[in-house]
């Protein structure tokens, strides 16, 4: 008896490669079946020639080419090898209606030919390259990319329905000529509506187009970004649909990619892509691997069960193909990788961080071959638990679901706005609020999924309490909640730092509360690194460590403070780096106070101005006070004061990521002085200064290393305006660091736009 699992009888869709999956019961124990799929129309008409797929354990998989209008798809298994007891082969019947979306843009499919090309694609003895042009000519490069196309159209479309965002995809650009689709319309000229492949030619030579120096493989390349440009200019002169007025989306293949055994190299290739909301959107991958796909529906399976070697006249691209279905899953899940750019998706998981290259035939078929490159198994049967690296990232789908080429009749139109974090106090119950007006289609926290909101039934509010979140996570470690809009917006925030915007800190497990105070400039809104360092730190022991001195940084600005403790260590109440390089602070007008023991800090004096912090001074209990404010470049000077019965345990606030990292809040923490303060407080992650992660630590440092110059600079300029009057002193060292920090920040810019322009699948 055979179940479907991914569609209902009498379903409408509308692309028109179905992606089909389900089981068939007796079949348990034959790993070598078959399903037959027919596909007709009303009065019996064919609509596609009679199919067979893999059936393995009672699992199969199989990719049906719809008409539009009614589709009667029959399901026979081959029941030769079954354990079922019925000599009448198991069958099923269902009824598809395909309606295309001819009113939402499409995916255009162009290829680029060099205007002196021999229209030949690199093609091994195994597939008979140099006898025949079955798999090496222009006609077999067209219908493998074609049959490419319409395989990337069904998975997508899986992919979306699977996590409840319905059955979607991108359609094709189709024409009515003649189909490809199938081995026997080679036989039977077919003429039929399908995938349209443009033929492009550029004014490039296949030399130029296979310069050595245009090679993205080769490390020394002077220009590895250029063949994204030749593409470009080539669609741009073609016309019509590629004016960048019309905002295509393309997918490119380049026609005289080949390998060049000499040098050892891939050359005409390049796997780029980018989206351009306003213009042309294009991604581009050679034609070194298309030997390998499948030309016909009747060869996907074949194509992606063959484990033999492809031979030494053909690229091994990045080491992973090994065998000829390696090969093919590369070429088709590299090239969608570069389409996903196109469409807007950047580095996520799956099919984004190359999940295609060991999984591609687990999204197509029943069972896999063996991967050569490592010598991992077979996987006998594919099943919907089996793990599976071909997927899309769900914020990827949620991108595409909000692009036009998605888009399906009953979609609402969703609000553009992010997902917002509140924390509410309100009758003393505090609470995480979370929201979105485009709906919250998935909460996470440190990475698992709740239950509730799913994509399927979207929330535009939830609340968590404290008491939730502390019984269930406990909050003495970090605790990260991410939120993943239905607008394909998703943002991630640390809880206790969510928590930290309170006045005050609730320790767990005990009755104690901690206050907190502070003095802030106009840019804390724009400061992107949260801090708190407390007098006592975990030592590698475990024990506590007292704090020794305070090392108050100011310049021209609040740079920050150092808190040094008794064993030697120091933590900065600024932006950490990795490694214990932390991010330089200078400060040519620094002073140091000793803490002694028993002895308390009683006000903290900050002098601001509206767009910096630019002094500190600290008084302690036995007298001493200690630090520069910067009085005749300010607007003025607050103090931070313990309230009655409190004594300071650490300070908080924010410090600005770009150009100087100067202080942008900065403020006390407080404790009852007739409680003893446990020690877990100084274990709770809202009150640490650590690296979030390497990634991020080695962004800023980089960032720090590159201003630390200036800054050196900055005060080498500062002494010498010592002995200037000091408002004008002042009015100098600003305009000063202004300059330069605008200088930093425009270089930042110009490096980010270059790298944001285009994203490769290495």
């Amino acid at each position: 008896m055979f179940t479907i699992d991914n569609i209902q009888d009498g379903e409408v869709v509308h692309q028109r490669c179905l992606l089909i999956t389900g089981q068939c019961k007796g079949f348990e124990k034959v790993n070598d079946g078959f399903v037959q799929v027919e596909t007709k129309g009303e009065g019996e008409s064919i609509n596609f020639p009679t199919q067979r797929w893999p059936l393995c354990h009672g699992w199969f998989k199989s990719l049906v080419i719809l008409q539009s209008g009614e589709n009667i798809i029959n399901f026979i298994a081959d029941s030769s090898s079954s354990s079922s007891s019925s000599k009448e082969s198991p069958s099923l019947q269902i009824r598809i209606r395909y309606i295309p979306l001819l009113q939402t843009p499409p995916l255009h499919l162009a290829i680029l030919v060099a205007k002196d090309s021999p229209l030949l694609i690199d093609c091994p003895p195994r597939k008979f390259g140099a006898l025949s042009k079955a798999h090496s000519g222009l006609e077999a490069a067209i219908a493998k990319f074609r049959l490419s196309a319409y395989m990337w159209q069904a998975l997508t479309a899986e992919e979306l329905r699977a996590n409840g965002l319905g059955r979607r995809s991108f359609r094709l650009e189709e024409e009515w000529a003649q189909d490809t689709l199938s081995q026997s319309f080679a036989r039977d000229l077919t003429m039929q509506s399908t995938a349209k492949v443009h033929l492009v030619r550029t004014e490039r030579t296949v030399a130029e187009i296979q310069d050595i120096q245009r090679a993205q493989q080769n490390p020394s390349a002077s220009d590895r970004d250029a063949l994204h440009d030749i593409f470009s200019n080539a669609l741009k002169a073609h016309g019509a649909p590629f004016f960048s007025e019309s905002k295509p989306v393309v997918a490119g293949l380049i026609l005289d990619s080949k390998f060049d055994s000499a040098k050892g190299m891939i050359v005409g290739h390049a796997a780029l892509g980018a989206h351009n909301p306003n213009g042309l959107s294009l991604g581009i991958f050679g034609s070194h691997l298309t030997y390998s796909w499948p030309r016909f529906l009747e060869e996907v399976t074949d194509c992606l069960l063959d484990a033999s070697p492809p031979g030494d006249l053909v690229g091994n691209d990045n080491g992973e193909c090994a065998s000829m279905w390696e090969a093919c899953a590369v070429g088709q899940g590299a090239f969608l990788h570069e389409v996903g750019h196109a469409f807007s998706a950047p580095h996520t998981t799956g099919i984004m961080a190359r999940g295609y290259s060991p999984d591609w035939p687990k999204a197509f078929l029943s069972r896999t071959s063996e991967r050569v490159k490592d010598g991992s198994k077979g996987i006998e049967p594919v099943t919907p638990d089996t793990p599976n690296g071909c997927h899309w990232d769900v914020r990827d789908q949620l991108r595409f679901l909000n692009l036009p080429h998605f888009r399906i009749p009953s979609d609402p139109i969703r609000p553009g706005s992010f997902p917002n974090f509140e924390v509410n106090d309100e009758d003393g119950a505090t609470k995480v609020i979370v929201s979105c007006e485009a709906g919250i289609g998935q909460v996470l926290f440190n990475g698992v999924a709740e239950a509730v909101p799913s994509f399927a039934k979207p929330e535009t509010s939830i609340s968590y309490s404290l008491d939730q979140l502390e019984s269930r996570f406990g909050l003495e470690k970090p605790l990260e909640i991410e939120l993943i809009a239905m607008n394909g917006k998703h943002i991630t925030r640390d809880v206790a730092k969510l928590l930290s915007s309170l006045s005050y800190i609730r320790v767990p497990g005990s009755g104690l509360r901690l206050e907190k105070s502070s003095i802030g400039s106009e840019n804390v809104q724009n400061s992107h690194w949260q801090w708190a360092v407390m007098f006592k730190k975990r030592g590698r022991d475990g024990a506590l460590i007292s704090a020794s001195k305070l090392d108050l940084k100011v310049g021209c600005v609040l740079d920050g403070v150092i808190v040094h403790y008794k064993d030697g260590s120091a933590v900065p109440c600024g932006p950490r780096g990795r490694n214990g390089k932390d991010v330089h602070m200078g400060g040519h007008q620094s002073r140091k106070i000793a803490l002694p023991r028993n002895t308390d800090i009683v006000k903290v004096a900050i002098a601001r101005r509206s767009r910096e912090l630019v002094g500190v001074r600290v008084w302690l209990s036995n007298g001493k006070a200690m630090g520069a404010l910067n009085k005749d470049g300010s607007d003025s000077v607050e103090t931070l004061v313990p309230g009655n019965n409190q004594r300071v345990i650490g300070f908080y606030g924010h410090s600005e990521m770009d150009g100087f990292q100067s202080c942008s809040e900065f403020g006390i923490v407080t404790a009852p002085k007739d409680q003893e303060v446990p020690d877990s407080v100084y274990d709770l992650a809202e009150l640490q200064n650590s690296p979030e992660d390497g990634a991020r630590s080695a962004k800023r440092r980089k960032i720090a290393s590159a201003s630390l110059p200036l800054r050196r600079l900055l005060q080498h300029a500062n002494r010498g305006l010592n002995r200037t009057s000091g408002r004008l002193r002042m009015t100098i060292a600003v305009l000063l660091r202004t300059v330069m920090e605008g200088t930093i920040m425009r270089l930042m810019l110009i490096l980010n736009r270059a790298r944001a322009g285009r994203r490769g699948y290495r």
